[in-house]
């Protein structure tokens, strides 16, 4: 005896009110603004940097020490070269990653905290500009900014260290 089944077709289409929500979400989705003034894209101009420092002259002789630091002349708005207590050797970009346009900007080290702030110093007094803080590599500690600091490399031999982009 053989027994006949019938196959009733399987509706591949999606229920009208379930469309509706997939259509909302989307929209809702895509209409999600950014509240910082880059909307998420942060552009600091490339510029070349091709800089060699000889840590045996007395300007520079601080960097054989973790946690020593020196201001560079190149980069956007000059550059940091930080000895790390993870006893690396970090070149940072001074532009702050949260509103690199605007003039106050700029990155600052606080030795106190050993870590790097956004602001201008006016007669010895600091300003903060956007309260974004770094550490010596760059990262962000807190603030507005989602982006870490821009790194050049550096390359050490002996006592002379290169940065480059």
């Amino acid at each position: 005896m053989q027994v006949i089944t019938e196959e009733k077709p399987v509706k591949a289409s999606i229920p009208m009110n379930k469309l509706w929500v997939v259509i909302f979400l989307v929209f809702v989705a895509s209409s999600c603004n950014d509240d910082t003034t880059t909307n998420g894209n942060v552009f600091i101009p490339n510029v070349p940097v091709s800089i060699t420092v000889n840590m045996e002259l007395p300007s520079h002789f601080h960097l054989q020490n973790l946690g020593g630091f020196s201001l560079l002349e190149g980069g956007n708005r000059g550059i940091f070269l930080v000895h790390n207590f993870d006893d690396e050797f970090y070149a940072i970009e001074r532009t702050c990653t949260f509103d690199p346009e605007i003039e106050c900007g700029v990155i600052q080290v606080d030795s106190s905290n050993i870590q790097l702030r956004c602001g201008v110093y006016e007669s010895d007094t600091f300003r903060q500009c956007c309260q974004s803080l770094y550490s010596f590599d760059g990262f962000v500690l807190q603030g507005p900014s989602r982006f870490p600091l821009r790194q050049y490399q550096v390359f050490r031999n002996g006592n002379l260290l290169t940065v480059r982009n």
